[in-house]
């Protein structure tokens, strides 16, 4: 079982995440067990198709994996974003080969699931757990609260094993700070009344605030968004209304739906995501086509001139926000500036956990 104060965030295994958690000091990967889902294969708009196969597209989980993880301690690894036909050149489940790989590897991961899964999925997963003796994790999202018993009951009986050997995700995805109170109302009552709640072996609560795109955030400014999942899951925790350890989870500096737009018709700006103090702080830039990567210069000193930046010392994250506001290393690109935004996060809330007062 997890203690009070660790971290469980939702990654996409991408460039940015990746390194990001590679450059996480071994101090602050023990305090999280990161949920990584795997992106889907990216769709080529102009050809029509998928840019890779399923076999390219997993070929190197494994080996990324190994190297930006690198400790003992299990992860959490969910298929949720492929397709469900999706079949490997073999013939083999994409789950059951990524596992292999990972066994073979020396990578302990925990296979995620949940009520939305086919019979070829859970049976993936029902055999990872048999051969790795990890457990399950449970993914509960909002289509599931209605019929809550019937549903954990039914994928219970599926998978064949008992609740202790399961961690139980309550994944509310994207949490409107407009609703930030009625929210944190709706999960108290809904974690107090979640069958068998004293014997799943971890209960994660996870969330963000953060939204899909930044379009109502002003070019050329430096606006905030509440960090509601943050806020919520501390109150739940200090004024007691959770009956039980509730671990906080949330999607660090992302939102819960993967990008899936033409790339030709967006207009992306230049925008540093830096997290602070119960507030993700956006500075923004203009149309990076139009005006160049250059931007990240000035943005990263904007960045280091707010008094909620922490010092290049804090994180790696932090040390190359000072690096490119120095204009000592080139101004990056949105991938290297998700890399730097994700590292500070984890940093930033594995820090915040082994601080907060809780009863």
């Amino acid at each position: 079982m997890f203690e009070k104060r660790h971290y469980v965030p939702i990654l996409k295994w991408k460039q940015g995440e990746q390194k990001a958690i590679e450059l996480l000091p071994l101090t602050v990967k023990q305090g999280l067990t990161p949920l990584l889902e795997i992106p889907p294969i990216d769709w080529d708009f102009e050809n029509e198709a998928p840019k890779k196969t399923i076999d390219e597209h997993l070929a190197n989980v494994s080996e990324t994996l190994s190297r930006s993880w690198g400790l003992d301690r299990p992860l959490y690894l969910d298929l949720n974003f492929i397709e469900s036909n999706e079949r490997m050149a073999s013939g083999q489940h994409p789950l059951g080969y990524i596992f292999n790989q990972l066994r073979t590897d020396g990578i302990n991961a925990i296979p995620v699931t949940g009520t939305n899964r086919d019979s070829a999925y859970q049976i993936e997963v029902i055999s990872a757990h048999q051969r790795d003796q990890l457990g399950i994790c449970i993914r509960l999202t909002e289509e599931d609260f209605d019929d809550l018993q019937v549903n954990i009951d039914s994928l219970l009986t599926t998978l064949g094993v008992d609740t202790t050997e399961i961690d139980l995700v309550i994944d509310y995805k994207y949490v409107n700070p407009n609703d930030r109170t009625r929210t944190a109302l709706f999960i108290s009552g809904l974690i107090n009344g979640l069958p068998y709640l004293n014997s799943w072996r971890n209960l994660i609560l996870c969330g963000t605030a953060f939204p899909k795109d930044l379009s109502d955030v002003g070019s050329n400014t430096i606006d905030q968004i509440e960090r509601s999942e943050w806020i919520i899951w501390k109150r739940l925790i200090q004024t007691n209304r959770v009956n039980r350890t509730l671990t906080f989870g949330d999607y660090a500096i992302a939102n819960p739906e993967p990008f899936e737009a033409d790339p030709r018709l967006i207009r992306m700006s230049a925008n540093i995501r830096y997290t602070g103090d119960d507030k993700f702080i956006i500075f923004k830039g203009r149309d990076l086509r139009k005006y160049g990567h250059h931007q990240y210069y000035q943005l990263a000193a904007q960045a280091v001139a707010h008094q909620e930046y922490k010092g290049a010392g804090f994180s790696a994250g932090d040390h190359y926000i000072q690096e490119v506001a120095n204009q000592s290393t080139t101004p990056g690109n949105p991938a290297t500036w998700r890399r730097a935004g994700t590292n500070h996060h984890l940093t930033l809330v594995v820090n915040e956990l082994s601080t907060v007062a809780l009863p």
